[in-house]
C-alpha cells in the first residue's frame, strides 16, 4: 500500500523549506540582485517570504531530513524527486522562489526562477501535484494580502490577474492607499486561468468585483485572453484586459518608472475584453490588403466582428466607433452590417 502522509506533516515541511530558502536568500548575492533588478527587493524578509534553493544536490533534503521529516513525507510535498538513478535530489536548486499558500495561510508549494542559465532549464519551475498543491486551483498572493489588507478598507475591489510572482509583487508595490480601489494583485501558477481559480476568488471576494487581466507585451501575452475570453464571461462583476507596452512586464515597468507612474500606465492599458478582442480580429484582418467596397468582403469582417457585439451588447457603440475608426468605415455602416448578422 502507497504511504501517504497526513495533511499536516505536509504542510509542516513546506513551512519548514520556506523558512530554509529565506534564510538562503541572505547568502546570494545573485538572488537578491535578481529581486532588485524586478524592483521588488523589499519583499525580502516580508510576509512574501521569497527565498532561493541552493544549487547543490541535497541541500532541502538534507535540512529537512536533520528536522525529523523522513525522505518519503518530502517526496509527497513535492521538495524532492527521485533522479534517473533513483536517488533522492532536491525538487528546485539554484532558483528563487516564492512560497505559495492556500487560503488559510498554510505553504502549500513554491514557484521557483531559474538562475542557472542553463539552456535546459526551464525558466519558471513549480512544485509539482500533490495532495494539498493544485496549481490549476491556487492563486499566488491572494491570501497573503487579504490576511494583511485593512478590515475597514470599503473601496471595492479590482483583482488584476498576472503572469507570474514577481509581477504579482511588483503590482502590489505600485499600490497605494489614496487609489479608489483595493488592487489586489494575484498570479497564475505556471497553468492558463481555470474555472477553479475563478471559484477561488469568488469564494475569497465577492461574485461581483472587477477583474482585470494584466498580460505581458509579447505575442503570447497578446493571445492568451482569447482562449480565456469564454471562461471569462462567466465572471459576473466587470472584465478588461491590460495589454502593456511591447516588451515590458509590470516589473520592468516599476523599476522604469518608480510606482506612481507603473501604476498609471498598468491602469491606463485596461481596456474592456470585447474592445481589447475586436482589435486582435481586425488585426488578423489584414485590412490593408481588404476592397471593402466588395460586399463579400465586408460579409466577411461583419461575420468576423459580430461575435465581440453578440457576447457585450451594452458596449455595441463603442465597439462600432472603434470598428468603423479602423476600417475607415461610416458608424452606421458597422451597425447595419452587424445587426444583419446577428439577425
Amino acid at each position: 500500500m502507497e504511504f501517504v502522509p497526513a495533511t499536516s506533516r505536509l504542510l509542516a515541511a513546506n513551512r519548514a523549506a520556506a523558512a530554509f530558502y529565506a534564510a538562503q536568500l541572505r547568502q546570494v548575492p545573485a538572488a537578491r540582485r535578481y529581486l532588485r533588478e524586478r524592483g521588488i527587493e523589499a519583499a525580502a524578509g516580508s510576509w512574501w517570504q521569497p527565498g532561493f534553493a541552493p544549487a547543490t544536490w541535497t541541500a532541502v533534503l538534507d535540512r529537512l531530513t536533520g528536522l525529523g521529516f523522513t525522505p518519503e513525507e518530502l517526496l509527497a510535498a513535492g521538495l524532492v524527486r527521485r533522479s534517473r538513478t533513483g536517488r533522492l535530489i532536491d525538487y528546485l536548486r539554484q532558483r528563487v522562489v516564492f512560497p505559495i499558500h492556500d487560503q488559510r495561510g498554510n505553504v502549500i508549494g513554491f514557484t521557483g526562477r531559474d538562475l542557472s542559465g542553463r539552456t535546459d532549464a526551464p525558466k519558471y519551475l513549480n512544485t509539482p501535484t500533490t495532495t494539498i498543491y493544485h496549481k490549476g486551483e491556487a492563486l499566488f498572493g491572494l491570501s497573503l494580502q487579504l490576511a494583511h489588507r485593512r478590515r475597514r478598507d470599503r473601496r471595492p475591489i479590482r483583482v488584476f490577474v498576472v503572469e507570474g510572482a514577481a509581477d504579482a509583487i511588483a503590482v502590489h508595490r505600485m499600490v497605494h492607499d489614496h487609489a479608489p480601489e483595493q488592487l489586489l494583485p494575484v498570479a497564475l501558477c505556471g497553468i492558463v486561468l481555470t474555472e477553479h481559480h475563478l471559484r477561488l476568488l469568488r469564494k475569497a471576494i465577492g461574485p461581483t468585483a472587477s477583474l482585470s487581466l494584466l498580460l505581458d507585451g509579447d505575442d503570447a501575452g497578446r493571445d492568451a485572453f482569447e482562449r480565456w475570453l469564454p471562461l471569462l464571461r462567466t465572471w459576473a462583476g466587470p472584465v478588461d484586459i491590460a495589454t502593456l507596452p511591447d516588451g515590458t512586464d509590470p516589473a520592468e515597468l516599476l523599476v522604469r518608472h518608480g510606482p506612481e507612474q507603473a501604476l498609471r500606465i498598468v491602469l491606463g492599458a485596461r481596456r474592456p475584453a470585447q474592445l481589447a478582442r475586436l482589435d486582435r480580429i481586425l488585426d488578423r484582418l489584414d485590412l490593408g490588403a481588404l476592397d471593402l467596397s466588395e460586399p463579400e468582403t465586408r460579409v466577411r469582417v461583419w461575420r468576423a466582428i459580430t461575435p465581440c457585439f453578440r457576447d457585450d451588447p451594452t458596449r455595441g457603440a463603442d465597439l462600432a466607433d472603434l470598428a468603423g475608426s479602423r476600417l475607415g468605415l461610416p458608424l452606421g455602416d458597422v451597425m447595419t452590417g452587424v445587426v444583419n448578422e446577428i439577425a
